[in-house]
């Protein structure tokens, strides 16, 4: 009964039809490794603006005020009885020294701001909507070029129904510890930054054009500190199958090495006369989209809809996705080793270990630049798992991060829509809502079953936005600070890797936290990289990433007294790397050299030739 208290998306979907003549509701809203060590140092093993119009009214908030007086329907009576094989996640994380995911910080509030001193929200209150929120964390420099995060994030703050989407955005300079007051903005999704700079994301719903197009909308900006200044334009999607009305582009998009903008669709086709997951591309710069793939197509009374597509450690594109058509919606996922363009056959998503169906819906996922994989997804609950060797075959260490329950039905409070971004290596910020978002009832009254004003929920009933802070254990103890050390003059850097035609590019990117492709330290060949220590470490295990997505080759060296180097330490050849990887080696002195051999098919504002080295981790 999901669908009816909890709105099931496609059982309302064929209300909105008959209600709205046939405008249907849309959905809301090289190797691997065998070990890893946990936070506390024990070794784990590793298991095998505007988008959306559709001819309705934009539903105003004084429109919602006066339809709202007996808004509140009771509760749906009765318990809900999961079957005997959807997976349970427990109410308490584990807290035992072999989980690698530890919170960092208190729960903490985004919206409303400040924190409200209530238990409750009043009438007036409950009207004020945050919910569905996404996050993205941006590389920017202040001053004298030193690197700096932006932290967005965004959510929706109109009811749940095809209408004018209206959303707010609150920043955070400090790494999500604390977020500014919310502004409105045109962002729905979370925005990327891509390889030419600009800063891009998608508006949520299609418009159908033709049997064959279909028009999205997209946001651009060329700052990220100039992040509120977007400008919109209509991009044309194409597809070879024959649309329907409806459709949606959900997710985060993802850029390849070769500058094509992958976006995640969920469409409607008239030979079915329902949804299917697909990946969109583009290589001009997200003017024009093309399908590239179908990730997977409606399987009897199933049908696929909201994708999270990530690129993992190996280069593959992960694909985890939202299936409805039983009595919960569940998680399945899929691969693809050609960019998208074909897909393994959607698998059941599982969690090592155990033998159950995961419920879940929204799937987000980030490769951190640890080289760690991280699921986010909800409903029941909020809840974080991971892949520790970064390839998403075998998902591990579930743990609820958030619930607002009421003891009455469990799918009822928090929508189950996250977002999360990382905030380094081996930090992340998750965001989450407090309670679902209401919808209309056919008379136009407010329907909030999936969150009624009844007292009960364990976190209140406010329609609000939080956030957590976490850690992901990195591959062993003794990670060296090495930003830090700079800072005090303990370690000095020399280096001809000094090409500053980005703004975050420059040699202190290499131990910036940052994975992103133009925050690395970038010679015009090869390049140089010496690290100048003010003692000898005992050095156990070195990360690197060298040109993110393309092939390169890289040399380590350690020496006592800076001048005989003698044999590497560490050879690395025509590695593809897209997150750190991680060699353990032995050896003690005072002063490391990376040589990065040059690649071709450079940026062409670098020039012909180039090396990158993009980040470096050293554990003593």
């Amino acid at each position: 009964m999901e669908g009816f208290s909890v709105n099931c998306h496609l059982t309302k979907m064929a209300w909105m039809g008959s209600r709205a003549g046939g405008k249907r509701r849309l959905p809301a809203g090289e190797g691997r490794v065998t070990e890893r060590r946990s936070a506390k140092g024990r070794t784990v093993p590793l298991a095998g603006g505007d988008g959306g119009r559709y001819g309705t009214m934009p539903v105003t908030r004084s429109m919602v005020m006066a339809l709202s007086v007996a808004a509140v329907a009771p509760a749906w009576p009765g318990a809900a009885r999961a079957e005997t094989d959807y997976c349970r996640l427990p109410d308490q994380s584990d807290t035992s020294e072999a989980n690698p995911i530890d919170s960092a910080s208190s729960l903490d509030w985004i919206h409303p701001l400040p924190p409200p001193a209530g238990r409750e929200p009043t009438a007036a209150e409950r009207l004020d909507f945050a919910g569905f929120p996404n996050v993205a964390v941006l590389d920017v420099v202040g001053r004298r070029g030193a690197p700096r995060q932006k932290v967005i994030t965004t959510y929706t703050t109109n009811v749940d129904e095809v209408v004018t989407l209206t959303n707010a955005a609150a920043v955070s300079g400090d790494g999500g510890r604390t977020f500014g007051p919310a502004r409105r903005t045109p962002l729905r999704e979370a925005p990327i930054e891509l390889l030419d700079g600009r800063l891009f994301a998608t508006e949520y719903y299609l418009q159908r054009t033709g049997p064959h197009t279909a028009r999205l909308g997209v946001l651009t900006t060329r700052s990220p500190e100039d992040g509120e200044s977007w400008v919109r334009s209509e991009a044309t999607l194409s597809t070879p199958g024959e649309l329907l009305p409806g459709g949606a582009a959900h997710g985060v998009p993802v850029q390849l090495a070769d500058g094509t903008i992958l976006i995640t669709v969920y469409a409607r086709y008239a030979d079915t006369g329902t949804y299917q997951a697909e990946v969109y591309a583009s290589r001009d710069g997200g003017r024009t989209f093309e399908r590239r793939g179908v990730i997977a197509r409606p399987s009897g009374e199933f049908v696929y809809n909201e994708a999270a597509v990530e690129q993992t450690l190996d280069g593959s594109l992960l694909a985890v996705l939202r299936r409805d058509g039983g009595p919960f919606s569940t998680l399945h996922q899929s691969r693809s080793l050609d960019g998208g363009r074909t897909w393994s056959p959607v698998a059941d998503l599982r969690f090592a270990g155990q033998d159950c169906v995961v419920r879940g819906v929204a799937p987000r996922l980030l490769l951190t630049p640890g080289g760690v994989l991280v699921l986010s997804a909800g409903r029941p609950d909020n809840w974080l798992a991971v892949s520790l060797d970064g390839l998403g075959d075998a998902w591990e260490w579930p743990q609820v991060t958030y619930h607002n329950r009421d003891g009455i039905w469990d799918t009822h409070g928090s929508s189950g829509y996250t977002g999360i971004a990382a905030l380094g290596p081996h930090t992340l910020i998750q965001v989450f809502d407090n309670c679902k978002l209401p919808g209309t009832r056919p008379d136009g009254r407010l329907n909030e079953t999936a969150c009624p004003a009844h007292g009960r929920f364990e976190n209140g009933g406010w329609y609000a936005v939080k956030r957590r802070l976490f850690t992901i254990a990195g591959p062993g103890p003794g990670l060296l600070d090495l930003a830090a050390m700079r800072r005090s003059g303990k370690l000095r850097v020399e280096t001809d890797m000094r090409w500053t035609g980005r703004p975050r590019s420059r040699p202190a990117a290499a131990f910036d936290g940052s994975t992103g492709y133009w925050s690395s330290a970038v010679a015009t060949g090869r390049g140089h990289y010496v690290l100048h220590f003010d003692r000898p470490h005992a050095f156990t295990r070195i990360g690197l990433s060298l040109r993110p997505g393309h092939a390169a080759d890289a040399r380590v060296y350690v020496s006592k007294d800076g001048r005989t180097w003698g044999d590497p330490v560490v050879t690395i050849t025509g590695r593809t790397d897209h997150a750190l990887r991680y060699t353990e080696f032995s050896a003690t002195g005072r002063h490391v050299k990376i040589v990065t051999e040059p690649t071709s098919g450079c940026d062409a504002e670098i020039g012909r030739r180039c090396s990158m080295l993009n980040e470096i981790e050293l554990y003593s």
